[in-house]
């Protein structure tokens, strides 16, 4: 029987977070079944062995990229509703049961709240945007197989947005839900090196500068600089 969901985790070089990521699945509360995948793409580290010792399933590919390695997983996935969680971060214990009810309600995707590691002002704030901002698929989301294969699942080639574009996408005359009763928490290790406000300046300009106010889209991988932390 197919399982409820499919936990899709795309992971470079994530040796040092990817055990509590997966920890934090498997020791969530939840009614359903699910698969558990981990897709590789690149890695040179021990991310693709600690998956291994778990009840994932691990799969590795030459191609970097967040995009190109969560369609992958996509294509491998049996569940019908998929759900993508980035290998730095942990879920909190409800929030499989919220996908779930959601899914239940007829809801064909979305997010939930995403927290920020960090007890600076920046962080707070960060965090505080994931409760308005329905478009801010990155960290987690969920959407069903059959949509997310319908629109052509992630656009490849970006570093950045690509996970906004996802939602807008599938958002189109959709019905798309926010779950405010779960969370995850993610790594702030790219803020803390480079600086949350220089981001959250960043977020502005893509995001409403550019796509909603001058009608420009989301930048290219070619327009954006990013910096590889691991």
């Amino acid at each position: 029987m197919k399982p409820d969901i499919s936990i899709i985790i795309p992971a470079y070089n994530e040796e040092d977070f990817i055990g509590d990521t997966l920890k934090s699945v498997f020791n969530s509360y939840f009614t359903g079944t699910y698969e558990v995948i981990v897709v590789c793409n690149g890695c040179t580290d021990k991310t693709a062995q600690i998956a291994g010792n778990t009840a994932a399933k691990v799969f590795s590919i030459s191609t970097k990229g967040t995009p190109e390695a969560a369609n992958y997983g996509a294509k491998q996935a049996e569940g019908t509703t998929l759900a993508f969680l980035d290998a730095d971060s942990v879920i909190s214990g409800n929030l499989l049961e919220e996908v779930l009810k959601a899914v239940g309600k007829k809801y064909i995707g979305g997010r939930t709240i995403v927290r920020w590691k960090g007890e600076s002002l920046a962080a707070k704030i960060f965090s505080l945007v994931s409760y308005v901002h329905m478009h801010k698929w990155g960290g987690f989301c969920f959407v069903n197989k059959d949509i997310f294969d319908e629109v052509g699942g992630y656009r490849t080639g970006a570093k950045y947005g690509f996970d906004f574009d996802l939602a807008k996408r599938v958002a189109r005359s959709r019905k798309v839900a926010l779950l405010r009763k779960s969370y995850i928490i993610t790594s702030d290790r790219r803020f803390a090196k480079e600086g949350w406000w220089k981001h959250m300046w960043l977020a502005i300009k893509r995001n409403l500068i550019d796509d909603k106010i001058m009608g420009r889209g989301l930048k290219s991988e070619q327009d954006i600089t990013y910096e590889d932390h691991r």
